[in-house]
């Protein structure tokens, strides 16, 4: 597994991938370390933090990148389900369960987005509860209304200060 990792507004936000594709994404708290059996890699990841910036910037709308996030089969169709949100839409936990024909599944679809392993690319912040109502997740609802706001263009993630030098 390799590592890179960048310093946002949002706080420094660690990027884990394999040769499969992206595992996770991990917004770096007080006590968050990468693990000792990843390799730091910058040029392995840098498509992975290079189109991450992008989006933060406000540049990117939609990622390119090969994701491998590991979840059950039930999991995994939900992300995927997520990740073809249009940038700047919401969608309900309702029309996720629809769109995946399990109109009744509405409980575990939540349960589903809060364990994303790959929030912001999975964009689990364009999804929320019934009658328009914003739902938190692990990252806290600070968060979610950030990369809301970036999407609607009134506010930047990322400045070109931030820049990671060259490793």
């Amino acid at each position: 597994m390799y590592y890179d990792h960048l310093d946002t507004v949002l706080g420094k936000i660690y990027l884990l991938a394999d040769n499969q594709g992206l595992r996770q994404l991990t917004v770096g708290s007080g006590g968050f370390c990468p693990d000792s059996s990843w390799e730091h890699n910058p040029e392995f990841m840098q498509e992975f933090t290079s189109q991450l910036q992008e989006y933060l910037q406000g540049q990117r709308k939609t990622f390119t990148l090969p994701l491998a996030p590991q979840g059950t089969p039930f999991q995994q169709q939900v992300w995927q389900t997520i990740t073809e949100i249009p940038f700047g839409s919401r969608f309900s936990y309702q029309q996720i369960a629809n769109k995946i024909q399990q109109p009744t599944a509405v409980q575990a679809i939540g349960m589903a987005r809060n364990v994303n392993p790959i929030p912001i690319i999975i964009p689990c912040h364009r999804v929320q509860g019934d009658n328009n109502r914003q739902t938190s997740c692990r990252y806290g609802q600070d968060m979610i209304l950030q990369l809301l706001a970036l999407e609607s263009g009134k506010l930047t993630l990322f400045q070109p200060s931030q820049q990671q030098p060259p490793k």
